[in-house]
């Protein structure tokens, strides 16, 4: 198993901040899944190209909060 925990910070960030990030990421997960709706049933020649940019952008949503987290 992996012992993988999120670094405590030293200084907790404004609320304000982690706020407006959880926002943020949850606006682009939803943004992903709509693109992947889009490029699902598209039928263009672009629907592969939004599809793979929905899978992109719902990976970033679950990144982008992980930054600072370390393994022990």
């Amino acid at each position: 198993m992996s012992d993988f925990e999120v670094a405590r910070r030293q200084k907790q960030e404004p609320t304000a901040t982690l706020l407006v990030r959880f926002i943020v990421c949850f606006a682009v997960f939803l943004g992903g899944i709509a693109l992947m709706a889009i490029g699902s049933i598209g039928d263009g020649g672009s629907s592969p190209f939004l599809f793979v940019g929905g899978i992109v952008a719902v990976g970033l949503a679950f990144g982008v909060p992980m930054i600072g987290a370390t393994e022990r």
